[in-house]
């Protein structure tokens, strides 16, 4: 026997579509980090690698915050890169307590053809919109997001 929820229908609508827009993200996210892990990375490690490729340079800190994770699981994440010498500590010109973070040659030859294949798989996901559907969705994912921001995360 199916149970479904009864009340409003604002709140079955918002259900559904939370049901929808989860699905989808995860989905998508085992699409992408499939497609990552095939080229011998973490999804970790390929967006550290992939932020310091188009941003540049950047502290732990400024890392942590581009890809939405703790300084703490950033450590541990960078300290492999460096092993495989994919990225080097720098210590900061005017901060002695920050380390800035910099993709090295190897690391640039390594991060280009994966974000490559990266793009390539993520056009295809998304080849079932028009540009006009792309903007849509971008516009109201991040007026979700921000909406959220502007609250507050509540423990």
């Amino acid at each position: 026997m199916s149970t479904h929820y009864q009340n409003s229908e604002r709140e079955k609508l918002v259900l559904k579509t939370w049901v929808k827009f989860s699905r989808a993200h995860n989905t998508l996210s085992q699409v992408m980090r499939h497609n990552v892990e095939e080229q011998g990375l973490t999804i970790s490690q390929f967006g550290v690698l992939e932020v310091l490729k188009h941003i540049g340079p950047l502290s732990v800190k400024e890392i942590g915050q581009k890809l939405l994770l703790t300084t703490s699981n950033l450590v541990t994440v960078i300290d492999n890169l460096v092993k495989q010498e994919l990225v080097k500590r720098v210590p900061c010109d005017h901060d002695r307590r920050s380390i800035i973070i910099h993709l090295t040659k190897k690391g640039t030859v390594m991060i280009e053809p994966i974000f490559r294949n990266h793009l390539d798989e993520l056009l295809n996901c998304f080849s079932i919109f028009d540009e006009q559907q792309l903007k849509t969705l971008g516009s109201l994912s991040k007026d979700l997001g921000l909406q959220q921001n502007h609250k507050g995360i509540k423990k």
